[in-house]
């Protein structure tokens, strides 16, 4: 039941109606007990600053940040964490006495779906497709774990960029063409890239390239044609979901001080997904 004693929190984004966010977050304030709720909001790129000013405003705890405003946003807040100062995007909001805090909790939730799977990330070699949002987000997490970053993008010119940016944190070097050989040294292979999204998607990597050896990671949470592969070519596989989980279990965190009703959650996503294929 709403109340005026409730504690209102959502999520910015356009398109709006797919996110599973208002599913996951409102279950695990009934399975502990809180009067909080969360709520969808469409908004506009032309009226994002509005939308900032209206946290304030209408005295909301905080929000998550859904694309297309996760770079956007920045300029408008009051703080923003080193995550997300590195990784260039904010993906959660709190409002802290009406100080607005920017965090990343993609980090978060990627390095603690992987832990969980039993997955060893420091002085391992670690190889990273893409060099997007996604891609900077698991590139933090890996060096501020002390992995060996190796990353290879279609446009080179990205690949530096990153290389430039995250290069103090830890050990990271490009590749220009992956070869047999080259893999050979690798323990953990990354898609942090968008292919796969889509059934007519070519393959971020041969898949012959990948062993039993490997450990393939895919940040898309469905099963990829690659990550299906992968399975065939006997590497331990993790496929995104976990990270979806976890990031949303830090925002929830950051916003209520309690922990997340981890298990719930799983349970919620995993009878959600199973229902609609589409997610």
């Amino acid at each position: 039941m709403i109340s005026g004693k409730t504690k209102i929190t959502g999520i910015f984004g356009d398109p709006i109606e797919h996110t599973l966010s208002p599913l996951l977050h409102n279950s695990a304030f009934r399975e502990l007990g809180l009067d909080y709720c969360y709520i969808p909001f469409l908004v506009k790129a032309e009226r994002l600053k509005e939308a900032v000013e209206a946290i304030r405003a209408l005295n909301l705890i905080g929000v998550n940040i859904t694309v297309p405003h996760k770079e956007a946003v920045i300029p408008y807040l009051d703080e923003i964490k080193e995550e997300a100062k590195y990784i260039e995007a904010v993906n959660t909001i709190l409002n802290s006495n009406g100080k607005l805090i920017g965090f990343n909790t993609d980090v978060y939730g990627f390095i603690n779906s992987i832990f969980e799977e039993g997955v060893t990330v420091k002085g391992s070699n670690i190889l990273l497709l893409g060099a997007g949002g996604a891609a900077k987000a698991v590139a933090f997490g890996i060096l501020k774990e002390g992995g060996n970053l190796f990353l290879f993008n279609r446009t080179l010119s990205k690949a530096y960029k990153l290389k430039e940016t995250f290069q103090k944190l830890g050990s990271i070097e490009i590749i220009k063409k992956i070869t047999p050989d080259i893999m050979r040294n690798f323990q953990i292979v990354v898609n942090a890239t968008s292919l796969g999204l889509r059934g007519n998607d070519p393959m971020p990597l041969e898949p012959t390239l990948l062993s039993r050896d490997h450990v393939y990671i895919d940040l898309i949470y469905n099963e990829t044609p690659l990550l299906k592969e992968a399975k065939k070519f006997g590497c331990k596989t993790i496929d995104g979901s976990g990270m979806l989980i976890w990031q949303a279990a830090k925002a929830f965190e950051i916003w209520t001080g309690k922990a997340a009703p981890l298990q719930m959650m799983k349970k919620i996503f995993k009878e959600k997904k199973t229902i609609d294929k589409n997610i």
